[in-house]
């Protein structure tokens, strides 16, 4: 009776706090709607958001493991012990920034409440009855504040679409920031994880982060999304060809941290078994009466084959019913509607159709059609699909990123000179063969008469679809099921910059019959990227020997690096085929070694080789399987 009492007050108090907080976050709420705050306040309160909604929801993962654990003392004991010992070491703010007025204190309660249950299952020698029950109304008032954060993050959504302060960097540096409340990776890391196949891998479940495009702000909201592992083809190793798609999709925020959206979505994996949610509404029937004038409309008039033509039914239905990730352009839609004298579907639909044969929309059913027109396994399609839009959009930020402003008429970025030296050796051939495509540029003599008719196809080849055939062309040398085909490689081709040409360091890699690169382009390439470090190194070294500079870097570290980076890229530039085959033998040539111009036999021999003088453990060392480099299969 003793323990039952004291948990019953200790409900009460969280209670009580969390009925306090939540009007503390109506009020602010109410704020929003009347005025936003100001740029900083904004910033100060994103990153205050992740760091509680992160702590919140570690709390909440950890209480659904108690509820889990056997209803034995030992087991609940050992459970809420860890539990404490996780919520305590959560870096939580210990300000609030002015003008906010969020009460952080919840979290300490919520932690006090457990050791506070753990100090009395210790002590208490009765029935244990009451501890599920107590963790489950905690759990339920742990759920009310997310759900009452996650309204503010529809308020902060708001008012950064309208404050024109805020760029995406400001959004990055807020990320950074914010924590990290497993210590393992930062956002970064964690982002890059997420954007590269198969994704992080959690339970059973592949986690994967979705960038859904503003049109007309300069930053993306983000949506992490979990897909069962047995669905998710190579490089995932549970690939099962029968196994059904399944999906999970996080909330879709400006502002949230990586780090925030993946615990979100690891809650939602570990509870989803405790969801059921409502059947979905039946079909409105009118949408299958205008199915078939609409998509007759469709292929006639944009040139959509018939899966094409439906996929974009699809999309039109969607922002005609004010539903979808365009729907934030349905006020206009209705206007343009109304000034056109059709339907709001069939402006809808004209809409759909123009952005499509425009360049502006890329299609699954365009993408199948493309690459993947000999696969008939569903849910294989489904996969390989959204690997290849993934691998584009994330080649295409990483464009953006690098590059700057984009013109669109010259098709080139402000800083595309920086893609010829990036690491990432996709970003050079990618922006040329874009630029290539910009038709306006050339007139019928330069482009050249056998290519004329090709104008229609470069002028709809836009930033998106051109990394969408990149990535389709990379995937293409490592899975056997992706064919290739863009009617404009003989174009690329007649402009130097076909896809047959692999190209590092803005180096094209002709290799001969035998070998697809030849010893002379090894040792020009590796030259290549030696120099690429080599103004960066001379610019920050220090006296009085000018050998190392101020973080501790020296000429033989540089070089080790330089060697890993360009087996990286070659990688990437000659498929994975190659790799696994002749990357070993690559890294063995001489030139990495032995210098000419001494006694082969001498002790000196060595003196090219970038891991000499550097111990094994050094983080620079040369080395298959460290700093990201794969140890070939040998096939």
């Amino acid at each position: 009776m003793a323990l039952a009492g004291f948990i019953s007050k200790i409900v009460q108090s969280i209670t009580r706090t969390t009925f306090q907080f939540n009007k503390t976050l109506d009020v602010l709420i109410s704020r929003f709607k009347d005025a936003c705050p100001s740029t900083q306040e904004l910033k100060n309160l994103i990153q205050q958001k992740n760091q509680i909604n992160g702590a919140l929801v570690q709390i909440e993962q950890k209480i659904s493991t108690l509820n889990k654990v056997a209803k034995t003392s030992e087991g609940i004991v050992t459970g809420v012990k860890a539990a404490v010992t996780v919520i305590k070491q959560l870096p939580i703010p210990t300000s609030v920034p002015p003008g906010v007025g969020i009460p952080v204190n919840i979290i300490n309660n919520f932690s006090d409440a457990l050791d506070n249950l753990g100090t009395l299952i210790d002590k208490e020698e009765g029935s244990l009855d009451s501890i599920p029950e107590a963790l489950d109304l905690i759990s339920k008032d742990v759920s009310s504040v997310i759900t009452k954060l996650n309204d503010l993050d529809v308020a902060l959504n708001d008012c950064l679409e309208k404050d024109p302060n805020i760029t995406q960097e400001d959004l990055d540096s807020i990320v950074a920031t914010t924590g990290n409340f497993v210590d393992v990776l930062t956002d970064a890391e964690l982002e890059e994880i997420l954007t590269t196949p198969p994704g992080l891998l959690y339970g059973d479940y592949y986690l994967s982060l979705n960038f859904i495009e503003m049109p007309g702000f300069s930053f993306n909201k983000k949506q992490v999304i979990a897909q069962n592992k047995e669905s998710v083809p190579s490089p995932g190793e549970f690939y099962n060809q029968n196994a059904l798609v399944e999906k999970l999709y996080g909330d879709k925020s400006f502002s949230s941290s990586n780090i925030v959206l993946v615990d979100e979505m690891k809650w939602t994996i570990d509870t989803k078994d405790l969801i059921f949610p409502p059947p979905p509404p039946a079909e409105d029937p009118l949408k299958a009466i205008f199915k078939e004038g609409q998509i007759a409309i469709l292929i006639a008039i944009y040139g959509a084959d018939r899966e094409e033509a439906e996929e974009l039914y699809e999309l039109a239905w969607e922002l005609s019913q004010n539903k979808g990730p365009r729907a934030f352009y349905y006020d206009t839609l209705v206007k343009e509607a109304f000034d056109n004298s059709r339907t709001i579907l069939e402006q809808a639909v004209a809409n759909e159709g123009f952005e499509w044969k425009d360049g502006d929309r890329i299609l699954d059913a365009t993408i199948k059609k493309l690459f993947l027109s000999g696969i008939t396994d569903e849910n294989k399609l489904k996969a390989y699909i959204s690997q290849i839009r993934t691998k584009g959009e994330s080649l295409l930020r990483t464009a953006n990123n690098v590059g700057g402003n984009y013109d669109s008429s010259s098709k080139r970025w402000d800083k595309d000179g920086d893609f010829s030296f990036s690491p990432i050796a996709k970003l050079f051939p990618y922006s040329e063969r874009l630029a290539a495509t910009a038709e306006n540029n050339f007139n019928d003599n330069t482009i050249g008469s056998q290519f004329v008719s090709l104008r229609p196809e470069m002028a709809r080849r836009k930033k998106l679809m051109q990394a969408i055939f990149e990535e389709a062309k990379y995937l293409s040398l490592q899975i056997p099921d992706i064919s290739f085909n863009d009617p404009l490689s003989d174009y690329f081709n007649s402009k130097g910059i076909g896809y047959a040409t692999a190209n590092v360091n803005q180096m094209p890699i002709l290799g001969n019959s035998s070998t697809p690169i030849t010893y002379a382009e090894a040792e020009q390439l590796w030259e290549l990227e030696k120099d690429i470090q080599v103004e960066w190194w001379f610019q920050n070294l220090i006296p009085p020997n000018f050998d190392e500079t101020g973080n501790g870097v020296t000429e033989q570290n540089r070089n080790a690096y330089a060697k890993t980076q360009l087996l990286l890229k070659l990688r990437t530039a000659l498929g994975s085929a190659w790799y696994n085959s002749s990357a070993l033998a690559t890294s063995e040539l001489s030139f990495w070694y032995i210098d000419s111009s001494v006694n082969p036999n001498s002790a000196g021999a060595n003196i090219n080789d970038p891991n000499r003088n550097l111990d094994p453990n050094d983080k620079w060392f040369f080395e298959f399987g460290k700093n990201g480099l794969p140890i070939p299969t040998g096939q």
